[in-house]
């Protein structure tokens, strides 16, 4: 265990990067553009893992709890787009914050209520989409990639939602949501991981 305990914290060691703007190729193809505002949330820890916990807490919460956030989430992502043009390099640490909330009460809350799923979700979205976006004024990308990066980080949330909630339905014994309750608390410990590096690189 302690050995595994060990690889995990080297390889968020490697992952964790300098939190600084992105820079995009405005040059690209529209495909390019769609691959390289994907990459922004699938490439980088500090987005992805925070997305992840907002999907286990999501089907936590609910069986269709996806579905029910998915207007607040959407809304949140729209709004981080012109605020990505007043945040600065501190974007990052506010998503890593809100990821280790995100993970930590889907780990620690037996369950979970509307309030706190939708405002998560908007909070998560707006934040994600602002960060990965920082120092960019509003719409002076391609629209192609901002499709990029809604898409990625929607699909992430997603497939964590649907792969919890899938894991139990199969099984309705109590042990599997307590197994997914653990995989909260990992996540915010790798989270948590994550920040401190981000804190001691800047």
């Amino acid at each position: 265990m302690r050995g595994h305990i060990c690889i995990l914290v080297l390889a968020v060691g490697v992952c964790a990067t300098r939190a600084e703007a992105h820079a995009f190729q405005s040059g690209a193809d529209y495909y390019a553009q769609f691959l390289e505002g994907a990459s922004v949330i699938l490439r980088y820890p500090e987005a992805l893992l925070p997305l992840l916990s907002l999907g286990v807490l999501l089907s936590l919460w609910h069986s269709e709890g996806m579905l029910r956030a998915w207007p607040a989430f959407l809304i949140g992502q729209l709004a981080g787009i012109p605020l990505a043009a007043v945040v600065g390099p501190w974007a990052i640490s506010a998503v890593l914050i809100a990821g280790i909330l995100t993970a930590t009460l889907a780990a620690l809350l037996p369950r979970h209520i509307r309030v706190e799923a939708l405002a998560i979700s908007l909070g998560l979205g707006l934040l994600v989409t602002a960060a990965s976006l920082e120092g960019h004024g509003f719409l002076e990308l391609p629209v192609f990639i901002y499709v990029g990066i809604v898409f990625a980080a929607n699909l992430v949330t997603a497939c964590a939602a649907g792969v919890t909630g899938f894991a139990m339905d199969q099984v309705e014994a109590n042990w599997m949501r307590i197994l997914w309750r653990i995989a909260g608390s990992w996540l915010a410990a790798i989270l948590t991981l994550i920040f401190a590096f981000t804190l001691t690189a800047n």
